[in-house]
């Protein structure tokens, strides 16, 4: 192999692993505090502090979208408005309307959320299952650093090997941090029981988690890599008894 091109390898593979080790020591302080948090939140009464948010939302429509609708519209019409929406998951009640001079103003209001300290110590356990899943895979990417730091040639089996586990631990990690960042968002972005159930239709209280492809795509990405290489490795070899 050019020596020029075993240079830059290696460099690559040494950035990889410095970078490696910073991701590394910030995961695992990330991991050590949200436990120690959690800890703290859990063997506290669990009523002892309750936090409660609701959350206001104006939209005005301007008289110029309306056109004419506008001046039909009155006092009894914006008395009959009633109902529920919801945006992003969070239901709105208490909808009122009213003219205003630049158009229509629609107000509502979310219901009341309390939070108390135990689900705040679920949501802490919860954020250090994902820094746990991502703390894995960099230190499986320090090791595939580490193989190209000091590898003769990035087909080498060692370097293959390193790859081919990295995409599989991805992927493992890419549905595991995914459930862990589901459960997190419905224990603080949701008014649900800390005894929630899953619910596949995404109606009402539950469990709503959302499916990151990301990682799984890039995952697929270095295994189709780690394929082309052991595959490149194999040319090499044929290559070498040839001559």
């Amino acid at each position: 192999m050019n020596n020029g091109i075993k240079t830059k390898v290696n460099r690559i593979g040494l950035i990889g692993k410095i970078v490696s080790i910073v991701l590394i020591v910030l995961m695992a302080v990330s991991c050590a505090a949200l436990i120690v948090c959690g800890t703290v939140l859990a063997v506290m009464p669990k009523n002892a502090v309750t936090i409660g948010v609701t959350t206001d939302m104006d939209v005005t429509v301007g008289k110029d979208l309306l056109m004419g609708a506008y001046d039909k519209i009155s006092a009894e019409d914006m008395q009959k408005i009633n109902g529920t929406m919801r945006v992003n998951g969070s239901e709105f009640t208490d909808l009122e309307m009213e003219k205003t001079e630049s158009g229509l103003k629609l107000t509502a209001q979310t219901d009341r959320m309390e939070f108390s300290l135990r689900r705040l110590a679920w949501a802490c356990l919860s954020g250090c299952i994902y820094c746990a899943a991502l703390l894995v895979v960099f230190i499986f990417l320090l090791r595939l650093s580490d193989g190209f730091r000091t590898c003769d040639s990035p087909f080498a089996d060692d370097v293959i090997k390193r790859m081919t586990v990295f995409a599989w631990v991805l992927l493992g990690s890419a549905v595991v941090s995914t459930i862990a960042e589901g459960v997190v968002n419905s224990l603080l972005m949701r008014s649900i029981d800390l005894e929630f159930t899953l619910n596949p239709t995404g109606v009402g209280d539950g469990l709503h988690a959302s499916v990151s492809f990301a990682p799984i795509l890039i995952a697929l990405i270095v295994l189709f890599l780690s394929m082309i290489f052991k595959y490149g490795a194999a040319l090499q070899k044929e290559s070498d008894e040839t001559l």
